[in-house]
């Protein structure tokens, strides 16, 4: 792009060169936040036109499935076999005709048509021109998240025209752009690669599957814990969650970063990722000396386990070297937190770790909500590395445990194969007792409050045999 852009065009512009890797990279989309001032390669973006661009991607990201299957019946060819541009032009042009209902159309289809026009070919803008007035006029009607028939026919999974919408709401259409295959008519309205609809349904049944599926639809709040409500950084920047000793932050990023300044103990936190070690904690039977966070990533439990155990040495590390950054800076407010590298905590730490955080890798898919390009990445291939790599990190760490030391084991998933089958895994192999686990499955709906939300997730406490004794 030049500086000769239209400056209204240039949030779409920088948007639509960003969905263009999305769709050269899908299903294994970027999920690094942008500069849009850095990608345009000038300074036309001021901060309303960096939240448009912002948003257009985040509508294409959460709903890429929802989206082709919206354009598909306008085609004249498969949609495999459009360019990649073309698709990004469509893309980025329908999320903004559908979800995004304070766009005028016209201007996401200029947009998009003007940018196909010179990222490729005149006649490939006629041709995204032509399917996104289609795609517009599809809409028969959009209905509010309070309207009684949106929550009708978002409940009547046989409804191939009805598009459903984070806050309840509804879009119906004058085609039947959904499948009429019930699990793939699920995955593309609420944009979940098909494997994982269908390995959901055998889980937990098609209507739990679709509870989940929805469940994922809910832009999921902002959860802090630890804070003083009758702090002035509070004031008006709180509203209450269900969970006890849970907010849901209604400030700005600006103000939240001040707020934690301010005050050290204040944790951005979904109630069930706190539960891991603030449940299980009590369930030990000795404070701990020495406690090992091995996937710390940023540190969230990491701060949590400090203040939960002030007179403990926190060992915490991460292999991914931005991780760890966060995690080092953690040590000038938290004095007993050590931020080691792996080998390091490998070195130190052998034998020694009365208490042994395990906090691995999974699918997410009890994080959907917040994670969702995760739910395209499923399949039964990338769920085994999942396992195996659980244990390439899980089989090691063992070493660590002190001779009567317990293990936290966590995921933010709810599938039975990277929790249960490996804790009884772990159990077996290494003269572990299970004291207790529990699957939390995430709840909040759309069109319900934010304080209903709650992530998905897994945890499990294990002691070694002669623990008790």
């Amino acid at each position: 792009m030049t500086r000769d852009v239209p400056v209204g065009y240039a949030a779409r512009e920088v948007a639509l060169e960003r969905i263009l890797t999305q769709a050269l990279r899908f299903p294994d989309l970027d999920i690094t936040p942008f500069d849009p001032r850095a990608l345009a390669g000038h300074d036309v973006l001021d901060a309303r036109d960096a939240g448009l661009a912002r948003a257009i991607e985040h509508a294409v990201v959460r709903r890429y499935l929802t989206l082709i299957a919206c354009i598909r019946p306008h085609l004249t060819k498969k949609w495999p076999l459009l360019e990649k541009p073309v698709q990004a032009a469509l893309l980025a042009g329908a999320a903004q005709i559908l979800f995004l209902d304070r766009v005028p159309p016209s201007a996401a289809v200029d947009a998009s048509v003007e940018w196909t026009k010179r990222r490729l070919r005149p006649g490939a803008g006629g041709l995204v021109n032509a399917v996104l007035r289609k795609v517009a006029g599809s809409i028969v009607e959009r209905l509010a998240g309070d309207n009684a028939l949106a929550r009708e026919l978002n409940l009547d999974h046989t409804r191939r025209d009805i598009v459903p919408l984070a806050d309840g709401g509804a879009i119906r259409l004058s085609v039947e752009a959904f499948s009429e295959d019930a699990a793939a008519c699920l995955s593309e309205k609420t944009s979940h690669a098909r494997d994982l609809i269908l390995h959901w349904v055998g889980a937990f049944g098609f209507k739990e599957a679709v509870r989940l599926a929805m469940h994922d639809l809910v832009e999921a709040p902002m959860i802090i814990t630890g804070f003083d409500p009758n702090s002035p950084a509070m004031l008006d920047r709180i509203a209450p969650h269900d969970a006890p000793g849970f907010a849901i932050w209604l400030g700005s990023h600006t103000e939240l970063t001040d707020a934690m300044t301010t005050n050290p103990q204040l944790r951005v936190q979904d109630p069930t990722a706190c539960a891991t070690v603030a449940g299980l904690a009590k369930l030990l039977p000795n404070s701990p000396s020495l406690v090992v966070d091995l996937c710390a990533g940023r540190g969230t439990k990491t701060r949590q386990l400090a203040t939960m155990f002030p007179n403990a040495t926190i060992m915490a590390t991460d292999p991914e070297e931005n991780r760890f950054d966060a995690l080092a800076k953690l040590r000038e407010r938290y004095p007993n937190i050590r931020p080691l590298s792996p080998q390091s905590v490998f070195r130190e730490a052998a034998g020694k770790a009365d208490l042994l955080l395990l906090d691995v890798p999974c699918s997410n898919s009890g994080v959907l909500a917040r994670r969702p390009e995760a739910s395209y990445r499923f399949s039964k291939g990338r769920t085994a590395s999942v396992i195996e790599l659980q244990q390439n990190i899980c089989d090691p760490a063992m070493g660590l445990l002190a001779p009567k030391g317990v293990v936290i084991y966590a995921t933010c998933s709810i599938e039975r194969g990277e929790n249960e089958t490996q804790v009884k895994r772990l159990a077996s192999r290494f003269g572990l007792s299970l004291v207790v686990e529990r699957t939390i499955m995430p709840t909040g709906m759309p069109g319900e409050s934010a304080a209903r939300y709650a992530d998905g997730g897994y945890h499990a406490l294990l002691t070694k045999t002669d623990a008790r004794g």
